[in-house]
Formats: C-alpha cells, sequence, structure tokens
C-alpha cells in the first residue's frame, strides 16, 4: 500500500506546482490586434489569450467622425465621461470568450471527482477548484453596440498620445453551458447589460476596469433569474511597492439579487481582492475570494437539483503575475 500512495503523492505534488504555474500565466498573455479602413469606417479584430480570459473579437465602426476624449487621472470623472458619452451608439462588436481555467476546473470536477476531491485542502478549499476565478459560465458569446474611445493626453514632449481606451453600451451575452457548484451543466441561458469597460497604459502605470449592471436569465426552473451588478478594476504600478489599499491590486465584486416570484434576500455575492508586489519584471500577487449563494445544490451524480434551496459559502486563492 505504502508503495501505491508514494508515488501518487509525488504525482499529487508535481501536478500542483503544474496548477500554481498556471494560475500565475497572466504573465504570459498574448495580445494581437489588426484594424482596417473599409469606406472610411474602422474594421478590426483582436485576440486575447490568458489562462483565466481569452477572447477575440470583431468590431465596426458605425459613425465615420468620431469625438476626442480628454484622459482625467479621477476614476469616478474618466467612467462619468465614458458612460455619458455613450448613448449613441458609435461600434458594433461581436465577442467570444472563454474562461480557461474555469472550464479545465468544472471538467475536471464533472468527470473525475475521485481525482478532484485528492486536492481538497481543507473544507471547501480545493486546489484545483481554486482556479475556477468564480466565473458562471466555461464560455460565452457577445454582441454589443455602444461607443469605443481613445483618450489623448500631452507627454513630456508636448506630443498627444492615447492614455486610454474603453468601451460603453449596452451588451447581449449568451451560451450553452452553467457552473454550478463547479460542475458544468448544460442549459441555454443570456445575460443583459449594460456595460463599461477599458485600460490604461502610462509608462509603468496601468489601470483597467470593467463594471456591468444587468439582468441574468438563467433558463433553468430551479434557479431565480436575477439582477445583477459587477465591478472590477486592477491598478498597477510596475516595479515599485505601494501599500495603499487600492494600489497595486486587483479588485471584483458581484451581486446577484432574484427577480422570480417568491424569492429574496441575496442569489449571489463575490468578493475577490488582491495585493501585489514587484519581482523582477513582474508584478506578483495573491488574491483571497469570497463567493456566497443562496440556492439550490447542484448534485453531480443525480444530474440535478437539490429540492431546497442552501446558503454556500466557497473561499478560493488566485495566484497572479503581470508585466
Amino acid at each position: 500500500m505504502k508503495q501505491v500512495l508514494f508515488p501518487l503523492k509525488i504525482y499529487r505534488f508535481i501536478f500542483s506546482i503544474l496548477l500554481m504555474s498556471m494560475l500565475t500565466g497572466e504573465s504570459i498573455f498574448a495580445r494581437w490586434h489588426h484594424r482596417w479602413t473599409v469606406n472610411e469606417h474602422d474594421l478590426g479584430m483582436s485576440l486575447t489569450l490568458g489562462p483565466y480570459h481569452s477572447y477575440t473579437n470583431l468590431f465596426y465602426q458605425i459613425e465615420k467622425n468620431q469625438p476626442v476624449y480628454v484622459y482625467r487621472e479621477n476614476e469616478v470623472r474618466l467612467y462619468r465621461d465614458l458612460l455619458l458619452r455613450s448613448y449613441k451608439p458609435a461600434y458594433g462588436l461581436v465577442e467570444f470568450t472563454v474562461y480557461p481555467t474555469t472550464a479545465l476546473s468544472a471538467w475536471i470536477k464533472s468527470n473525475y471527482k475521485d481525482f478532484y476531491d485528492q486536492f481538497t485542502i481543507y473544507k471547501d478549499i480545493n486546489l484545483i477548484g481554486s482556479i475556477n476565478g468564480g466565473y458562471q459560465e466555461p464560455w460565452s458569446a457577445s454582441l454589443f453596440t455602444g461607443q469605443i474611445a481613445a483618450f489623448l493626453t500631452m507627454n513630456d514632449d508636448e506630443d498627444l498620445v492615447v492614455a486610454a481606451t474603453g468601451v460603453s453600451g449596452p451588451v447581449v451575452t449568451g451560451g450553452a453551458y452553467q457552473i454550478f457548484d463547479n460542475c458544468l451543466v448544460r442549459s441555454n441561458w443570456y445575460r443583459v447589460e449594460w456595460k463599461l469597460k477599458g485600460k490604461s497604459n502610462q509608462a509603468k502605470h496601468s489601470h483597467e476596469w470593467d463594471i456591468k449592471a444587468g439582468y441574468r436569465f438563467y433558463n433553468l426552473d430551479e434557479v431565480a433569474n436575477t439582477l445583477l451588478f459587477s465591478f472590477t478594476r486592477k491598478r498597477m504600478t510596475n516595479g515599485a511597492y505601494d501599500w495603499r489599499w487600492m494600489q497595486n491590486s486587483i479588485n471584483e465584486f458581484e451581486l446577484q439579487l432574484p427577480v422570480s416570484y417568491g424569492e429574496k434576500g441575496i442569489s449571489r455575492f463575490k468578493i475577490i481582492y488582491g495585493k501585489a508586489i514587484p519581482f523582477w519584471k513582474w508584478m506578483v500577487g495573491l488574491g483571497i475570494g469570497v463567493i456566497y449563494e443562496n440556492r439550490r445544490q447542484y448534485d453531480r451524480e443525480l444530474k440535478q437539483f437539490s429540492t431546497k434551496k442552501e446558503e454556500n459559502w466557497n473561499l478560493f486563492l488566485m495566484p497572479f503575475a503581470y508585466w
């Protein structure tokens, strides 16, 4: 028996190291984009690959003349300016998104539960489960119409440069699979949201944001449809130690409230906070997240939901690295 367990422990250890390497793989993000001009309208596509979030999109410029935006350091004013200018659609965008580590984690639990359980380190903390990032689907497709803006600023040489880019407007997102209790469940779902999303890069400073508010239709009798709000933010200064709460950090917040008859309280709540420090050319950190759900639990073996709602808390870890 010992001869069997010893190699198994080594195998689990090696697998754990590989898994953690995947988690810190944000530094190997691959980005590609290209833009064309067709009849004085911009047409472009892009591809971004990463372990947590990979996506490709195709966009088309509806209006020829685009306004000029001035970059503002104040985050609230930046979000406000983008929101106020998005009421009239200027671009259309189709996007396909995959959450690789989320899909892998759910696939392993759905098909190899015994193997999955071997990586439970304490109660609800499972090493494989910790890589899911709290996403509710393995992939999605979306259609966006709104404003895609470039924010300009003046550099030290008094040249105009693009300090940030952002998008704002309505988006419809859907898919064919959802994830409950880290298991894949076949069901057609969709979300209707208004989003603010963008990114800025200035010298060693980077800032990313993603704000959404809308409605999620689960298309499952056992799960209440919800109103939702989410906020994701990352702000880094490469090569610098900064222990202020909102600097060199990642922040994620999500709240879902049920709208189905007879449902009350909170359906889902997620919060993640991560802090980063400089390491060589990277910013390396660890995020700690909590997900609270008050809904029927999914049974992987019976392939059905429980008859009563249950409160459930899950804690997960999210190592990350940026350069």
